[in-house]
């Protein structure tokens, strides 16, 4: 898109000249939160949740969906100190709206009632659960992770790929959170002209969620175990060539696009399939805002999920950018 909405230009300037949410002190206690679904969700669709200790899986469905249709993993993002809020629900329902028959949303547990080695072996654990019920029965089984939920998302494939299984057609991330320390040089660039994230609070919180894994790695080690037993909380440096097909979608004003630039950058010299596309002059997330930015990308999603990935798109489109 050559130019942005009228409507994207009047939030991101609202934005940029109040008080946005994240600019403010980031305190977990205050955040953890989760919203049900909301009345008309469950009048229009087939809603079902089933508890895992502190988290759930939210099974969300068309009434005309079949057993072996198109099944999509969502984790959402929260910065893992927030539950599923109403931006959540209305981007499933925006999904189903454009005949994705089955989406599954994992609510893990949230920092700091959980400490962050055990949100990431509590999601393994449940969404491997999941992939065992579900992937041999449907046509198509793909991941999305959104903001922190992309480092849930690594976390469950990198194990799948560990054990020579990865039944997963495509990962795709929005706004994806690539590198908990937030270190990369070109971010200071981009942080001036993002209105939203706050760069000094999420790497705080990082840097604890940072020692709660060393600690439970050296715990591990002591005990006689496998020192790898959770993930680095920095997906950008993984090996993409056990990925599955990827997409990834970013904005401008993001200071995450920097570490998704980093991300593209990398796959462009490995023998891998991946997908980049950065909409201009948007913020973070700026599909859950009303705008005509949001619905084009809920287009492209929709086609996506619902159909499987061409060969043209696999030549053609590779390492393509678009916006």
């Amino acid at each position: 898109m050559s130019k942005s909405s009228l409507a994207s230009r009047m939030l991101y300037y609202f934005l940029k000249h109040t008080d946005a949410t994240y600019r403010k002190p980031i305190d977990p206690f205050r955040e953890n939160i989760s919203l049900y679904p909301p009345k008309k969700l469950y009048s229009n669709y087939y809603i079902e949740l089933k508890k895992f200790d502190d988290g759930g899986i939210w099974t969300c469905e068309t009434k005309s969906v079949k057993k072996d249709d198109p099944t999509l993993l969502y984790f959402y993002g929260s910065g893992l100190i927030r539950g599923p809020r109403k931006q959540h629900w209305k981007f499933i329902e925006q999904l189903l709206q454009r005949g994705v028959p089955r989406i599954i949303l994992v609510e893990a547990p949230l920092f700091p009632s959980y400490k962050i080695f055990q949100i990431l072996k509590w999601s393994l654990k449940v969404t491997t659960e999941i992939v065992n019920n579900k992937v041999n029965k449907v046509t198509q089984f793909k991941v999305l992770g959104e903001g922190s939920g992309a480092w849930l998302a690594y976390y469950f494939l990198h194990n799948l790929t560990n054990k020579n299984q990865l039944p997963v057609d495509e990962l795709i991330l929005l706004c994806p959170w690539l590198d908990v320390t937030l270190s990369n040089p070109w971010i200071d660039k981009i942080e001036a002209i993002d209105p939203i994230n706050n760069r000094a609070e999420w790497t705080r919180l990082g840097a604890i969620w940072q020692r709660q894994i060393a600690t439970a790695e050296e715990h591990e080690t002591a005990k006689g175990g496998d020192k790898n037993t959770t993930a680095s909380l920095a997906p950008v440096y993984l090996d993409l060539r056990k990925m599955p097909p990827t997409r990834v979608y970013t904005a401008e004003y993001d200071i995450f696009k920097a570490d998704a630039e980093k991300l593209r950058q990398k796959a462009a010299s490995q023998p891998v399939i991946f997908n980049y596309y950065e909409y201009k002059k948007m913020i973070h997330k700026w599909y859950h805002y009303d705008l005509p930015e949001s619905k084009l990308l809920f287009d492209q999603l929709s086609a996506i999920l619902t159909q499987p990935m061409s060969e043209w798109e696999k030549t053609a489109e590779l390492d393509g950018k678009f916006w």
